[in-house]
């Protein structure tokens, strides 16, 4: 006979609070004490195995994400998504994740890594950062790039920004000897949200964001880093016949 595993829950007590972003209006939805047991996802980091991500430029370590995780989330936000996002709550959507500990110095990176990003140019991929960390300062900046006006990156976008920004970092790319930060050259910091623990932000993945680092505890160790569990959804989309 084996025990199941008990299923994630939401905090009675989560807070949320819906912005705006930039010019563009970009959804942001922030829930703070989102999950009842937070220290139980810690604890399941505590024992996960975290490697360097092949296929990511994300600057540190990554595990893979436990199972009651993306279940439980994926139910609890869905509806909000049909409210806040414009996605049907009626449609099968997947997530996937991992837990997160950003771990590398600026003189680490590459230059690409030192200024804002999209993570894809599907407006309807929903991106997830749950803060897992205490006691230190950062969050997540979302950004406009100057040269172009863009706030979101989606697929009409996508050449032409990507044309401006590798440009930019061929000329200026040696200079940037920080994290992102508000003063980031080429890019305006639009809005922020602050690290809190057990803070889940939810925004579209083509809008122009970067993990706020400076003054973060750069380390492996989960108890004490810069631990999060970032995720995506995405909408199950038929197949063309």
């Amino acid at each position: 006979m084996t025990s199941e595993t008990p299923p994630l829950r939401i905090s009675a007590d989560a807070r949320m609070e819906m912005r705006r972003v930039g010019r563009e209006g970009h959804p942001l939805l922030i829930i703070d004490n989102a999950i009842a047991e937070p220290e139980r996802l810690i604890e399941s980091a505590v024992t996960a195995v975290f490697e360097k991500p092949d296929h990511t430029r994300y600057p540190g370590l990554n595990a893979p994400l436990p199972d009651y995780y993306g279940q439980g989330i994926l139910s609890a936000v869905n509806p909000l998504l049909a409210r806040g996002f414009g996605m049907p709550a009626n449609l099968r959507k997947t997530m996937f994740g991992f837990l997160a500990l950003a771990t590398e110095a600026p003189e680490d990176l590459e230059p690409v890594q030192k200024v804002p990003h999209h993570d894809s140019p599907d407006p309807f991929r929903i991106a997830l950062v749950h803060y897992l960390c205490r006691d230190m300062p950062g969050g997540t900046g979302f950004f406009r790039h100057k040269a172009t006006g863009f706030e979101g990156i989606d697929a009409r976008r996508r050449a032409d920004y990507v044309r401006h920004a590798a440009a930019e970092l061929e000329t200026t790319g040696e200079q940037l000897t920080r994290h992102v930060t508000n003063e980031t050259p080429n890019y305006e910091l639009i809005d922020f949200a602050e690290l809190k623990f057990n803070r889940l932000i939810i925004y579209r993945s083509h809008v122009l964001h970067s993990g706020l680092l400076e003054g973060a505890h750069l380390t492996g160790d989960p108890r004490t880093g810069r631990l999060t569990a970032n995720s995506f959804i995405d909408i199950v989309r038929p197949k063309a016949s």
